[in-house]
């Protein structure tokens, strides 16, 4: 091949190149926590009986739900951790978690927790993030080592409404790194600090979600929390 040939070939292969773009990096959706698989989709179930969690046919359109009772007496009634491919998923450090769920509560009178980013074993971070409802509004707080609650989000809630979070965590040991964003019914959410980007330390040992109820200090309520819709991916896309 003569040294124009090759000049020539270089050049078309260039053009090629700019001609066609690049694929682009796509994510992926890990876990679809379809009501239809029945609670084998988690990793494991904490409710003692006469509590339940179970599935059930739900009559406004959402079909087949969760349904999470606590009644009075007991302090939680909750899923811990995801289940795929039949095998318990271990959630990594220096990763992009987007957590994706609609619910929709019997009662938001009260103090209890509906949703934590739980720190397991031996962790300084007993829940880098929880979410709770008190007395009609729902609240997102970042958690410290020293176990100083940050309130980083609020929203009005009412009793029998459903509403859909997504909930983006950036795993990390670090507030360097690690941050945390939110959507509410499709809406991305401002935090406590004027960012839609909160930086925080999200990762402590190893981290599970929980959805349900737990309410320790007042296990007298009775609460019933229906979800549906949940997924956990690697984008907004991915659970929106």
């Amino acid at each position: 091949m003569s040294a124009r040939t090759r000049r020539g070939a270089a050049l078309l292969t260039g053009l090629l190149c700019l001609a066609v773009p690049a694929a682009p990096a796509h994510a992926a959706t890990l876990w679809d926590g379809d009501a239809g698989g029945g609670t084998g989709v988690f990793g494991s179930v904490e409710c003692d009986a006469p509590g339940s969690l179970v599935t059930a046919a739900n009559q406004d359109g959402h079909g087949t739900i969760f349904r999470y009772t606590k009644p009075s007496g007991l302090i939680r009634c909750e899923n811990r951790g995801i289940s795929v491919n039949g095998s318990r998923y271990a959630f990594a450090p220096g990763t992009t978690y987007w957590l994706g769920w609609e619910t929709q509560l019997s009662t938001v009178t009260g103090d209890f927790v509906t949703w934590q980013w739980k720190s397991y074993p031996n962790a300084e971070q007993n829940y880098p993030l929880i979410m709770t409802v008190r007395n009609g509004s729902a609240r997102l707080f970042h958690v410290d080592t020293d176990a100083t609650w940050h309130l980083i989000w609020s929203a009005s809630v009412a009793a029998g409404q459903w509403k859909r979070y997504a909930l983006g965590i950036r795993t990390s040991e670090s507030a360097a790194s690690g941050w945390v964003e939110l959507y509410a019914d499709g809406v991305r959410q401002t935090f406590a600090d004027g960012t839609t980007r909160y930086a925080a330390r999200t990762w402590d040992s190893a981290n599970e979600p929980k959805w349900g109820v737990y309410d320790r200090d007042t296990p007298e309520s009775a609460v019933v929390n229906r979800i549906d819709r949940l997924r956990v991916g690697t984008a907004y896309s991915d659970v929106d």
